[in-house]
């Protein structure tokens, strides 16, 4: 009995203290046990969340009848239990088709653990297209909540297919035709072959098709006027060809009941009883197709996206990886330095969007990624005046005294604007208080910037640009494009010094050919370019898996992607490289 009684205490006792195994890392963090749990106030919590979104085909959209999962992954970094956590989601635009899943509440998370909660997200046959705003509410039993994020998504109703008859076309010469007079019309008497146009100007695959040609008079002979087309694709366009001969008995002064039905399965985008327009000694007009873009391609841009103000919250839509968490790899560097630039607000420009971001994030892969012993970054306004000579001038800058000629590796990163001159010749890195009037004095002529990195004599010199110098700013899918400069239509055509030509340690990757705009990813609040330099650099760029990656393999990868990627934002971007692909840039 006193067994029995001792178990029953320890049941009851993990209850109430937390233990469970639904855990992504920890120890015991999590119950949901249906017994009342007792909430005892203790050291605050610390909450923090990690908020993805994943639909069934990963294109950020949810589609009718297509599932998702929000997934928030809560972590808390604070010295007492989070308690009796309840998690909401509410839509601000109801539609009974669009269903939300619950998730029961949590009792405890108790310090340095963390829990995964996943909420399904259906979209039924019937919804509608629209734009949803999901609330994530995430209370705390005594207070500690966080502060709300959203999840904006859209749907999009059910797609049809509609097939249409485009056109006919009339062969009287050949085999299996017999004509009385070959001028590509229908006299009685004769045999053609009809060459029969269908189109899918619906939204949506009309699948396994078969048609069939029939006629109501018994003087007009059919054959082969039925058969199969299979899966005809949006706007695709497919032809069949049958064999008609009416007697000399026909007598129509308009078409001949001769009629079409093409059928896909289930029958969503059928064409049914369709009188074909063949009349007696009539030339048949042109077939008449169109050019169809789906539905779906017009809201691409609108993909789902977190938003949120708390730097408590971080991201992850579909196919979009969380580059904010940053793992040491086994690169060390003991001799080295690098310096980053974020330039977001500008007092006289529009500003940059995500350049500061860009320089948070770079700063951790610098120092946990590529091992740089000594990391120096410099964000808005502390970019201001002379700073970029102040830095890199090789007689008196900053940068001069820290490197040991032939044995410093020297990595340099800029985040910002780069802006032309008006004639295109130039192209300067620019401060936050730069104005254009004074490009020549304010701005960093980039020729000079690539002279001082190579006089300042560092055993290597690796540079990352995520800047346009086409003169526009950087834009993204949220966020349009300015013009910096006063000129338009500038053709930007700069004359380069090239120390990577003569100097094989010398290394430059630009996130944009300088005609081009580099833009910005809303997912990841950061350049696109930086993004995928932080994806290759955590190890995606190990494109021969033997846990090194060179300069070449992180620049393939950036390109690729890149390029792939800008095209459904924006227009092109086409990252540049000069250097040593050879020179191992990080061992994993």
């Amino acid at each position: 009995m006193k067994r029995i009684t001792i178990l029953i205490i320890l049941i009851i006792g993990f209850a109430l203290n937390g233990y469970n195994q639904d855990v992504i890392n920890g120890k015991s963090p999590v119950v949901r046990f249906n017994i009342e749990p007792i909430y005892k106030r203790t050291f605050p919590p610390n909450l923090y969340t990690n908020l993805s979104f994943r639909d069934d085909n990963g294109n950020g959209i949810l589609e009718a009848e297509e599932k998702a999962n929000l997934i928030l992954t809560i972590n808390n970094r604070g010295k007492g239990k989070a308690q009796g956590l309840d998690i909401k989601v509410t839509d601000n635009n109801p539609d009974s088709s669009f269903q939300i899943g619950t998730c029961g509440g949590i009792y405890f998370i108790n310090p340095d653990e963390q829990v995964k909660i996943t909420i399904p997200i259906k979209a039924g046959f019937n919804v509608k297209t629209a734009e949803h705003k999901l609330k994530i509410d995430v209370k705390e039993h005594f207070g500690y909540d966080m502060d709300p994020a959203y999840l904006v998504l859209n749907t999009l109703e059910f797609q049809k297919p509609k097939l249409v008859f485009s056109g006919f076309d009339i062969t009287d010469t050949g085999q299996e035709t017999a004509a009385i007079i070959q001028d590509g019309q229908l006299q009685a008497g004769e045999q053609v072959k009809v060459k029969v146009v269908v189109q899918n100007i619906g939204q949506n695959i009309a699948y396994n098709t078969k048609y069939k040609v029939w006629t109501t008079d018994d003087n007009i002979y059919l054959d082969k006027s039925n058969g199969t087309l299979g899966d005809i694709n949006i706007g695709e366009v497919k032809e069949f060809f049958i064999i008609l001969s009416p007697n000399k008995r026909i007598n129509y002064k308009g078409n001949l009941p001769i009629f079409l039905s093409v059928n896909d399965e289930p029958e969503y985008g059928s064409l049914s009883k369709f009188q074909i327009p063949i009349a007696l000694n009539q030339t048949p007009p042109k077939a008449n197709t169109v050019k169809i873009v789906p539905n779906i391609e017009k809201i691409s841009k609108q993909i789902a996206r977190f938003e949120y103000s708390s730097n408590k919250f971080t991201a992850n839509v579909g196919n979009v990886k969380d580059i904010s968490e940053v793992q040491q790899s086994n690169t060390v560097r003991p001799n080295s330095v690098a310096v980053i630039f974020g330039v977001e607000n500008y007092s006289n420009l529009p500003p940059a969007p995500y350049a500061k971001n860009d320089a948070n994030i770079i700063e951790k892969y610098f120092k946990e990624r590529l091992g740089i012993e000594k990391v120096v970054s410099y964000k808005n306004s502390d970019v201001s005046g002379f700073i970029f000579d102040d830095i890199f001038n090789p007689d008196y800058g900053e940068l001069q005294k820290a490197i040991i000629k032939g044995q410093t590796d020297l990595f340099v990163f800029y985040s910002g604007h780069g802006v032309p001159d008006k004639d295109g010749k130039k192209i300067y890195l620019f401060p936050s208080d730069g104005k254009i009037e004074r490009i020549e004095s304010q701005g960093y002529d980039l020729n000079k910037f690539y002279q001082n990195l190579e006089k300042l004599g560092a055993k290597s010199v690796t540079v990352f640009i995520d800047a346009c110098f086409s003169g526009q700013s950087r834009r993204s899918e949220k966020i349009n494009t300015s013009n910096l400069i006063a000129a338009k239509g500038v053709k930007v055509r700069p004359i380069l010094d090239s120390p990577w030509v003569s100097d094989s340690t010398f290394n430059s990757f630009n996130s944009s050919s300088f005609d081009q705009t580099s833009l910005g990813f809303d997912q990841s609040q950061t350049g696109l370019f930086t993004y995928y330099l932080c994806l290759g650099l955590k190890g995606e760029a190990d494109a021969n898996g033997d846990k090194k990656i060179t300069n070449g393999e992180l620049y393939d990868y950036i390109k690729t992607n890149v390029t792939e990627k800008s095209k459904k934002i924006y227009g092109t971007q086409t990252p540049q490289f000069n250097g040593n692909r050879e020179m191992i840039i990080e061992e994993l």
